[in-house]
């Protein structure tokens, strides 16, 4: 507290990253002429991790991807990927991470629409994410620190041969350290 920082719970963070992931996607997609209609968008956000794994294990749910997304997996896929995120006081990383998450666990359930899924990795998408689309600044270098070690730490969980773990990607230019007021 003396030194103004504040945690934001857990559940706050997975809220706002979903809720800011459905406002991006429904003006992405929807700009000129809805494609994508922002309920199957909000669909596809809060449950599109389950209801990809009850298609794949054919359950007797009936949970099913709306048809819009299906139909357009390709480009709402293109449009996480090129998603670009700030948070002008990053402090350890919740709500980079908690994007990062929510970006991956969206173009995971998009996996079953596409031929090169052995390509369509958690790593890989992670990867990505934090090389092209999470940016953040803090005041407190220490705190810029402690978000990029958390950025690391979530990517390596998901390398399945610990041989193949890579140092951490160069984010200098990405979570920086700095006065986001001034």
């Amino acid at each position: 507290k003396s030194l103004g920082a504040r945690y934001t719970p857990r559940e706050i963070v997975h809220y706002m990253c979903q809720e800011s992931l459905i406002n991006y996607l429904d003006n992405a997609l929807n700009k000129d002429k809805e494609i994508v209609p922002r309920k199957d968008i909000e669909t596809f956000i809060r449950l599109g991790e389950q209801i990809s794994h009850y298609e794949a294990v054919e359950t007797k749910y009936r949970i099913k991807m709306p048809p819009s997304i299906e139909k357009h997996a390709r480009l709402i896929d293109e449009k996480l990927a090129e998603i670009t995120v700030c948070d002008p006081a990053v402090g350890s990383g919740a709500f980079p991470v908690g994007m990062m998450t929510e970006i991956v666990r969206a173009r995971m359930a998009l996996t079953p629409y596409f031929n090169a899924r052995n390509e369509r990795t958690a790593y890989r998408f992670k990867l990505d994410a934090i090389q092209n689309s999470l940016y953040g600044v803090d005041i407190d270098p220490g705190a810029v620190e402690i978000a990029k070690l958390r950025l690391w730490l979530s990517l390596v969980v998901d390398e399945e041969d610990v041989k193949h773990i890579k140092p951490l990607p160069n984010l200098d230019y990405k979570i920086m350290q700095g006065n986001s007021l001034i």
